[in-house]
């Protein structure tokens, strides 16, 4: 029974719409059966509701800003707020917005008969709306909802009663949501991060596929073996990253992998939008900040560190910078 629970939120935290017959429907069975378990855990644990129709499950998320639905800008959002009010009123007409479309088409809110006609599922329209209310007084749902939804949870973002909230109950935590979602808690002196094991709950990947998070990867690894302290020194909670050391890193390694990884040729051919768009890539798995126009590397990213080097050598690319701090030779 356990596993079976641990599966169905699982599933729902990953895809917070699941309808009986949707991409998802093999796990509609398991939410249907422990509806009841299912919601007090989830009211409980994150102040998250959720509604078990018939037919559908729905689990309200707050979500964090930043994080929310792949693609959607706060345009969309709005669009598709405009698109399940008026589907909610039996009103199919209107919904043109392309992104929009698609997710109504997965939630099954819309489908089409076969003669062509739009079919509307009114009551699924109507439990789509509202988001998690506002955690309630008291750091536990909103540290928790930290953990659930972002990357990693770095104390110097907290406020003093989270902080000290989290540095008390972390190790409870890590048991907790090990138990509730299987997520294994990896705790750091600078904050904690949720991982999971089968890399299923998660819209940000690293390592992952495809040409972004493939150099996203290779440059944070390279960033973190230029800039770590030595091996004596205390580690700072971030650093500031010097922009020829970015261009330098990531044009190496466009060198040297790019064709023969087969990247993307658009960002092979502009390196300017390839680093826009791996820079923001790390931003949002919370390795860099920005500072001004510049980056900071954060203390997270150094679990992509690659094995010290005692000697090490300066940049050989054609794209590196020798003779800057970050790339002295480290002596024993």
């Amino acid at each position: 029974m356990a596993v079976e629970r641990r599966t169905a939120a699982r599933l729902l935290v990953a895809h917070p719409v699941v309808t009986a017959t949707g991409p998802h429907g093999a796990g509609f069975p398991l939410i249907h059966r422990h509806a009841d378990w299912l919601a007090e855990r989830f009211l409980t644990v994150l102040g998250y509701p959720l509604t078990v129709g018939h037919s559908y499950a729905r689990l309200h998320k707050a979500g964090l800003p930043g994080r929310g639905l792949t693609g959607f800008e706060p345009a969309g959002y709005a669009c598709l707020v405009r698109a399940l009010a008026a589907l909610a009123d039996g009103q199919p007409a209107g919904v043109d917005d392309p992104a929009v479309r698609q997710l109504l088409d997965e939630w099954q809110v819309l489908t089409w008969s076969e003669d062509g006609r739009p079919v509307v599922d009114r009551e699924l329209a109507r439990a789509l709306g509202p988001l998690a209310a506002p955690p309630a007084a008291g750091p536990a749902l909103s540290v928790r909802r930290r953990l659930a939804e972002a990357p990693v949870v770095l104390l110097d973002e907290l406020g003093a009663q989270e902080r000290g909230w989290l540095l008390e109950h972390q190790h409870a935590e890590a048991e907790l949501f090990a138990d509730f979602l299987g997520l294994e808690a990896e705790i750091r002196s600078e904050g904690v991060a949720l991982l999971d094991p089968a890399d299923e709950l998660t819209d940000l990947a690293l390592p992952g596929t495809g040409t972004l998070a493939q150099a996203a990867l290779l440059l944070v690894e390279r960033l973190v073996e230029d800039l770590r302290p030595l091996p004596e020194e205390s580690a700072p909670p971030a650093v500031l990253i010097p922009d020829a050391l970015i261009d330098g890193a990531l044009g190496d390694i466009t060198d040297e992998y790019g064709l023969a990884a087969g990247w993307r040729r658009d960002y092979l051919a502009d390196l300017t939008a390839f680093r826009r768009d791996a820079l923001d890539l790390l931003h949002r798995m919370q390795l860099i900040a920005p500072a001004g126009r510049a980056w900071l590397l954060r203390a997270p990213a150094a679990r992509y560190a690659p094995p010290l080097e005692v000697h090490r050598a300066p940049g050989s690319g054609r794209h590196s910078r020798p003779g800057s701090g970050a790339q002295q030779e480290l002596m024993a």
